[in-house]
């Protein structure tokens, strides 16, 4: 069995990482040249709750470059998701599928528009991970991952699959409607996600804070109003609840945070953008949404400009003004 991680950050690390030490055949595939170059020079690292561990694992910043796998693991974030579907599409073997454990919706639609409907898995990742520099990943939240065939089908593949996560350390829950799962963390992240992104919380902060706890509910009613109007049934009955008990107590970073602070595009448009059209296209209003990633984006451009340049010379400007 060969698997292909397609974006080896920091989650895609720890499920190739974890992979690899359990015997599987791995290689990475991935854009940024400082992992390519650092992971080819000194091996993939791999620290934090399964302790400390280097290995000696193939990578590429093309596909084309690799020999072919049996399964393609789609890590990217949202926006280079067009991108991974052709990367998975050069390395997959004639019988091979593609599974994604990305954030959001509408990835499983872009991964079946270029592979077919048929060589798509849907997966969901409860682990959290953060990228220490290019190359090296820290595990840092254990928890559920989730598979499943999006007909609802308990084929052998995902059985194969699920056997295979498990024996990488993994605990995986192969269920009949991954699209529940899908849509249940896809709720999860837009009450949190963006709400940390722009104010810097972490996300047990949002919870210990009374503006930030207020705010997220709105959000999240909204959210919900979708849900039902769209007959959607979540995996999750009392979500509400669920939010309110994880943020006053967790306090992980989110991954939409991590993307703020290091001036990366975030992927909001999957989340709460992706809420507001899908809404938009029920003739629902979303305020809150719609105005949450409208300042997210800005804050994106702001940070992005001041970590990654040009710089701004605001005297000149305010002189040009006068």
């Amino acid at each position: 069995m060969r698997v292909g991680i397609i974006g080896a950050g920091a989650m895609g690390g720890l499920y190739g990482g974890q992979l690899a030490l359990s015997g599987v055949d791995v290689c990475l595939i991935e854009k940024d040249p400082a992992a390519v170059t650092n992971i080819k020079t000194n091996g993939f690292q791999l620290s934090g709750i399964g302790g400390e561990h280097t290995m000696a694992l193939e990578i590429e910043s093309e596909a084309a470059n690799l020999a072919p796998v049996d399964i393609a693991f789609i890590h990217t974030d949202t926006n280079n998701t067009a991108s991974a579907a052709q990367h998975a599409g050069q390395i997959l073997k004639p019988e091979g599928f593609a599974i994604t454990f990305q954030n959001g919706i509408g990835n499983v639609e872009i991964l079946q528009s270029e592979l077919g409907a048929e060589r798509v898995m849907g997966g969901i990742s409860y682990h959290s991970a953060r990228l220490q520099s290019p190359g090296h990943s820290v595990h840092t939240n254990a928890n559920k991952t989730w598979i499943g065939e999006l007909d609802g089908e308990r084929s052998a593949r995902a059985e194969h699959l699920a056997t295979l996560l498990n024996d990488a350390g993994f605990a995986v829950e192969l269920v009949e409607d991954i699209d529940a799962v899908i849509w249940t963390k896809f709720v999860l992240n837009c009450a949190v996600n963006p709400i940390c992104a722009i104010t810097g919380f972490r996300t047990g902060e949002i919870g210990q804070d009374v503006s930030g706890r207020h705010f997220q509910m709105l959000i999240v009613d909204e959210i919900l109003t979708l849900i039902a109007a769209r007959n959607i049934t979540l995996q999750d009955p009392d979500i509400r609840t669920t939010i309110n008990n994880f943020s006053g107590k967790l306090f992980n970073k989110p991954s939409m945070l991590q993307h703020m602070e290091k001036g990366l595009v975030t992927e909001i448009e999957s989340l709460n953008g992706a809420a507001v059209r899908a809404a938009q296209e029920l003739g629902l209003d979303m305020p809150y949404n719609n105005a949450l990633t409208l300042l997210i984006k800005a804050c994106s451009t702001r940070t992005i400009r001041a970590l990654h340049g040009p710089a701004i010379d605001y005297d000149a400007l305010e002189a040009k003004a006068s």
